[in-house]
């Protein structure tokens, strides 16, 4: 069992993907936190990945378990929708539709 899901992020280098085991359920508010956090780093592109994904893995970083990296787009499980971020590009898209970095951080906040 599992909530399996990956980030993928897409810079001018290539793609990075973080494969989470249990963090499906809060995909989206999870990334857009992480891309928040981040925001201090934008076109920093080494400062600013390393930042979302340690936003990602929070305290599991001693873990075996729970978190893979792998370089592309193919190999780890989805059971969710899929998200791509093109962090030059200032890109996020859930399948086939796409935001804005900021839009898609507006979008996951909380309404009050």
């Amino acid at each position: 069992m599992g909530s399996r899901t990956n980030f993928t992020f897409i810079t001018a280098d290539g793609a990075l993907t973080l494969y989470s085991h249990w963090g499906g359920e809060s995909k989206f508010q999870d990334l857009a936190h992480a891309l928040e956090k981040a925001q201090a780093r934008r076109g920093d592109t080494s400062y600013e990945l390393r930042i979302i994904i340690s936003q990602l893995i929070g305290q599991d970083w001693d873990s075996e378990t729970g978190f893979g990296l792998f370089v592309g787009t193919e190999g780890g499980e989805e059971s969710y929708e899929t998200c791509t971020v093109f962090l030059e590009r200032d890109i996020v898209m859930r399948d086939t539709h796409s935001l804005s970095i900021q839009d898609f951080i507006d979008s996951q906040k909380v309404k009050v």
